[in-house]
């Protein structure tokens, strides 16, 4: 069993990789070819979920927006038309973007506009995240949700606030900010005191997953990120990638508490296995 597994995760690890620098052009700017408006369609909301189920999610090359405990009619993941120009003081790169993104919000309870600092490092709600291997430049492009309000967007840990970019009052012209990561393979997470709209956003060495083996999603088992789905009653177990046997049940498993790894799901009488990578 565990020469079989080692052996699988070699042949699947080859669906991860490293990019120098990802770039989620959320605004569409056209003369951006990276993940442009046809990853990112207009739309009410990405991650909203069903009508009966809160925590929606959705991952775009790398970037997962994530609604949270909060109801699914708040349309987080928004994209929108507004048409905005912009010229980096930093790069000298002109931009012409289309549309808007909106994560909608705050990314925890209890946030006001004037918080310079997040009231938790976790983001609880209206929040995107993405893996990175090591030390990465995040880099961002934006306008306050709310014309004469001040805005701030965090990226942290989990554990710890790794740096704020401040959007000021004004609407009518975007701007920009970089935020710093310096320290070893983690998740990251970007999160706002209240609703900012962003038009670019890129990061270095993130991790993307280019393609998630779900052989089993027939069987009613698949991975949305944060839990390993299990519609079917189906005895699963978990292993890492030395074979070592992490977590069985014949539910849905939580994947909040696994270590950053790779790791494969198998379900009794069944060939087929899946891999993830958190």
């Amino acid at each position: 069993m565990k020469k079989t597994l080692l052996f699988t995760v070699a042949v699947l690890l080859t669906a991860v990789s490293l990019s120098a620098q990802t770039v989620w052009n959320l605004g569409g700017d056209p003369t951006v070819a990276t993940n442009g408006s046809a990853a990112w369609p207009l739309n009410t909301g990405l991650a909203n979920g069903s009508s009966t189920t809160y925590g929606g999610t959705e991952t775009v090359n790398g970037l997962t927006i994530t609604t949270g405990m909060i109801s699914t009619t708040s349309l987080c993941g928004v994209v929108s038309a507004s048409v905005k120009g912009f010229t980096s003081p930093t790069t000298s790169i002109t931009y012409a973007f289309v549309n808007k993104f909106l994560l909608n919000g705050a990314g925890y309870t209890g946030a006001t506009n004037t918080d310079v600092t997040p009231l938790v490092n976790m983001p609880t709600q209206k929040y995107a995240s993405f893996d990175v291997s090591g030390n990465s430049t995040i880099y961002m492009i934006g306008v306050t949700g709310s014309n004469g309000s001040a805005r701030n967007a965090f990226v942290t840990n989990g554990t710890s606030l790794i740096g704020t970019v401040n959007f000021p009052s004004s609407n009518a012209a975007l701007s920009e900010g970089i935020i710093n990561y310096t320290g070893p393979a983690t998740k990251l997470y970007l999160f706002f005191n209240a609703s900012i709209a962003l038009c670019y956003l890129s990061a270095t060495n993130v991790v993307v997953t280019t393609s998630v083996n779900q052989v089993l999603s027939d069987k009613g088992i698949s991975y949305n990120g944060n839990e390993i789905l299990n519609t079917n009653g189906l005895s699963l177990e978990v292993y890492n990638v030395i074979g070592k046997k992490v977590a069985a049940s014949m539910a849905s498993i939580p994947t909040n508490k696994f270590q950053k790894g790779v790791y494969i799901v198998r379900a009794a009488g069944l060939n087929d296995s899946m891999k993830i990578c958190l």
